[in-house]
């Protein structure tokens, strides 16, 4: 275990952080998935084989590899009685991150082509299907282990933060919000207004907000680290598209005030369907439970909503998810929570300021 954590969690994590290349072999991905948390725990060489035997009786091959499961997901549930079912979701997931990546780099290099369709074939066409492929992956993978109480909130987080990057560059979120200074920003700007009002926005979206569901289900105190610049990462995707959206489609969110609220960060449903299929509804995300909300959801109402057409509100709900993983009792917040706090905050500050939340 401590393997897998060393040469494939960390890496990924560090590169889904920081979006650089994952310092990842292609050979790693072949190393079989962890065995039976069981027999990790067994005390004696005897009580071990035993186990062994039981879990493996019938089975042919040894446990699948990340590789074998890329291949075909479904391996998971024919192998999951013998499998550290939790590890070896979180592994596959950890690996996917390397397809991704890869997908968005060639995505990105296509973009910066203006010889795009070449002799070699339609470039377009063949990056649609490669994302359509990884789409589908992490969908089946969704559907199969949705149900499993292997899946944690830590595992659903990370799903979600996978589909997202696959509905949105954050490399151009991160440009718009500065990173590389004014012309970059405005050099990624006519994308970004032809992407808010596409079904690839409103899936984006709809992750991001999966993301931050997730992330209120954590223990208190672990929403840190890589977890919390995910929800970072998700508060800056729903950032872009409320500001784009105002900026550029007044009327239409004029009309959408009235509009049924469609809960973003709840379960899938025919309303999230119709939202990212058909633009139906008014977008909104919740705030995290408190005392004072279940008093409130007790007479009908409940937590805090902010539209996604008001970055300000939705920036100080994703304030709110990240400061109550941090009880009073745990003495306030680390450090990077707290930086990541005061730079969503600023945010939505900007937003506000220049008429746009």
């Amino acid at each position: 275990m401590e393997i897998a954590e060393s040469h494939l969690v960390i890496p990924v994590t560090t590169s889904m952080t920081t979006l650089t290349n994952p310092c990842l072999s292609y050979s790693e991905l072949r190393l079989p998935l962890p065995e039976a948390r069981e027999l990790w725990m067994a005390k004696t060489a005897q009580e071990w084989k035993t186990r062994y035997l039981e879990r493996n009786a019938g089975q042919a091959k040894g446990p699948p590899s990340v590789g074998d499961l890329f291949h075909d997901v479904h391996l998971l549930t024919a192998n999951h009685s013998r499998l550290d079912a939790q590890f070896s979701i979180s592994i596959l997931l950890h690996g996917f991150w390397a397809l991704i990546w890869e997908y968005r780099q060639l995505s990105s290099l296509h973009k910066s082509r203006s010889y795009a369709n070449s002799l070699g074939g339609n470039p377009d066409l063949l990056l649609s299907q490669r994302h359509a492929e990884l789409v589908k992956d992490l969908q089946s993978l969704h559907l199969i282990a949705a149900g499993w109480q292997d899946m944690s909130a830590r595992e659903h987080l990370l799903l979600h933060l996978l589909m997202m990057n696959l509905h949105v560059s954050i490399d151009d979120v991160q440009l718009f919000l500065g990173k590389e200074g004014e012309d970059e920003a405005r050099g990624v700007y006519p994308s970004l207004q032809q992407w808010v009002s596409s079904t690839e926005a409103r899936s984006a979206v709809w992750c991001a907000s999966q993301v931050l569901r997730y992330a209120k289900l954590f223990p208190a105190g672990h929403l840190k680290d890589f977890y919390a610049v995910a929800v970072h990462h998700a508060s800056v995707t729903l950032w872009v598209y409320g500001v784009v959206t105002r900026a550029n489609r007044q009327r239409y969110v004029s009309t959408q005030r009235t509009a049924e609220p469609v809960y973003m960060d709840s379960a899938d449903s025919i309303a999230i369907q119709r939202f990212i299929g058909l633009e139906h509804g008014r977008p909104v995300i919740r705030g995290p439970a408190t005392a004072a909300t279940a008093s409130t959801a007790a007479a009908g109402g409940g937590a805090q909503e902010a539209s996604l057409h008001d970055p300000r509100a939705c920036m100080e709900t994703s304030q709110d998810i990240l400061r109550a993983n941090y009880p009073p009792a745990l003495e306030g917040l680390p450090p990077i929570v707290e930086n990541l706090v005061q730079l969503i905050k600023k945010l939505g500050h900007a937003a506000w300021a220049v008429g746009l939340g």
